[in-house]
């Protein structure tokens, strides 16, 4: 590689998946590390796709592999937190069924519990970055129909 490609800026990403019950309740985890609840997901790694980054972070942090993964909402975040760019993808993992629900297995360091809401009381459960992209998640999943967004907006 040159020295050209070696000086091209690199960005943080991330990945999480919104996934339902029965009741159209939305799935949230409890990181151990965070103060507010999250959806399953986390960081892509290199050499990695959003997508399959995505699969991957669910299934280490609920046991359940997604099969139904589609594109909901890419957000993108300037350096505010000395913390370098931030780049957010959000993709509908899928509807699970009572046995997949009985089959979530949280590890109880990284995530110490999960819980299904209904997507109302999960914006409140979030901390503000993520609440605004799960609004917008929200709208882009009814609508079908993804959705760009910069600093939540």
């Amino acid at each position: 590689m040159n020295d050209y490609h070696e000086n091209l800026p690199k960005k943080r990403m991330g990945a999480g998946a919104l996934m339902f019950n029965d009741k159209d309740e939305l799935l949230l985890v409890k990181p151990s590390y965070k103060e507010h609840w999250s959806i399953p997901g986390g960081v892509v790694d290199a050499e990695e796709s959003p997508r399959n980054a995505c699969v991957r972070e669910v299934e280490e942090e609920i046991g359940i592999r997604p099969t139904a993964i589609k594109f909901l909402c890419v957000d993108y975040y300037p350096t505010t937190d000395g913390k370098g760019e931030n780049i957010q993808f959000i993709f509908f993992g899928g509807r699970l069924n009572s046995r997949q629900i009985s089959q979530i297995r949280i590890d109880g360091k990284e995530i110490l519990e999960y819980t299904f809401v209904p997507r109302d009381s999960a914006i409140s459960m979030l901390g503000p970055r993520l609440a605004k992209r799960l609004s917008k998640s929200l709208e882009a999943l009814d609508r079908n129909s993804p959705v760009y967004l910069e600093g939540g907006e």
